[in-house]
């Protein structure tokens, strides 16, 4: 442990910034957030002052220059993750990168390969895993109640979310895609981390725009949502589903939307051969086993952590940062794992068929 007071420079001044990595890093005794940077100085301005950051900037090389941080937050369309990671870790810098960590496997080796020459980290901002029911249904799974896990689904469908027609979101050369990206990524965390990140092996998937482009399934939340207009750009995903097969013979469906005529859904289900779980949100697990040859429900009181899993994210990265060995992020090997099964998903639905992971 170090009594070092890292110093942070985010890049991105939208809503995530503002109500998630700014306060959550302001509840972090040592750290100063010194600076954010936004194309759009005028909200960088307004973000800064109501937060009492000292310097704003529209450049972010610049910044990265003359702050020299400690940690670079990274909250801006995903087109930039990679080569705004790249210059951070050029100068030094450690980095929370919201996700998608990339758009592909190739960008996201290379983000991490440098970070481990120069023995940085670069962590992502999956933080669906901190949940309260999640750890507990991952602590259930480390004390063997599932046995042997073979199969599990994962679910986040929004009826209407989408984040703003002709927002980045919605444009493709900004996005590099819709739903899947914003919100697969951490459906499919959340299941992964249950069944302890097996091998990928093949990935067959399909994804449809069917809402978004009819103006349907406006969603409300962002920075900068927008209703559809003739000239609104939704060139993305609005539902994405796709197998995931694995190395141990376990199985994997991800089933996610922006915009759906159907129920909102949000369960990650597990399947083992002695026992299963249905986990949803804030304190909601079901596990299903067979006691005394009676087929059983359990409705698990779940433990309160009192803390967000944004909070429990941000805690985490910098304890790690400080050298604390009981801190738990995301690794490299975890992170690249999702990548490669979100870009398998998409080269699945463009050419019609299974892909295998190794051909990524």
């Amino acid at each position: 442990m170090t009594n070092k007071t890292y110093r942070i420079a985010m890049i991105g001044a939208g809503q995530i910034i503002q109500g998630g990595h700014i306060p959550n890093f302001q509840n972090v005794e040592n750290t100063s957030i010194e600076a954010i940077c936004d194309l759009n100085e005028e909200r960088a301005q307004e973000v800064a002052t109501g937060a009492g950051i000292p310097k704003v900037y529209t450049d972010y090389e610049v910044m990265l220059k003359e702050v020299k941080p400690d940690i670079t937050v990274i909250a801006t369309p995903n087109i930039f993750h990679h080569p705004m990671t790249m210059a951070a870790l050029k100068v030094g810098s450690n980095v929370l990168c919201e996700k998608p960590l990339a758009l592909s496997y190739t960008d996201a080796k290379e983000m991490m390969d440098l970070a481990g020459d120069k023995g940085l980290t670069v962590n992502v901002g999956s933080h669906y895993r901190w949940s309260d029911a999640i750890r507990s249904a991952r602590n259930h799974a480390d004390n063997g109640f599932f046995g042997d896990i073979y199969a599990a689904r994962t679910v986040w469908h929004r009826r209407a979310g989408i984040p703003g027609f002709g927002s980045w979101f919605t444009r493709r050369s900004l996005s590099g895609g819709g739903c899947l990206l914003d919100i697969g990524i951490h459906a499919l965390d959340r299941a992964l981390y249950i069944m302890d990140y097996p091998e990928p092996v093949t990935v067959s998937g399909v994804t449809f725009s069917k809402l978004g482009t009819q103006g349907i399934g406006l969603g409300g939340w962002g920075a900068d949502i927008h209703k559809p207009t003739d000239s609104s750009q939704f060139d993305v995903d609005d539902l994405s589903w796709a197998l995931v097969r694995f190395a141990n013979g376990a199985a994997l469906q991800l089933q996610v939307s922006w915009a759906v005529n159907n129920e909102q859904q949000f369960v990650t289900e597990i399947f083992g051969d002695k026992g299963g779980a249905a986990v949803g949100d804030q304190d909601q697990v079901t596990l299903y086993t067979i006691l005394n040859g009676q087929q059983s429900n359990v409705e698990v009181q779940v433990p309160r952590s009192g803390v967000s899993s944004y909070q429990h994210l941000t805690n985490n990265f910098v304890r790690h940062l400080d050298g604390d060995k009981t801190a738990e992020v995301i690794t490299p090997a975890q992170s690249l794992t999702s990548v490669k099964i979100i870009e398998g998903v998409f080269r699945s639905a463009t050419e019609g068929r299974e892909v295998r992971i190794d051909q990524l």
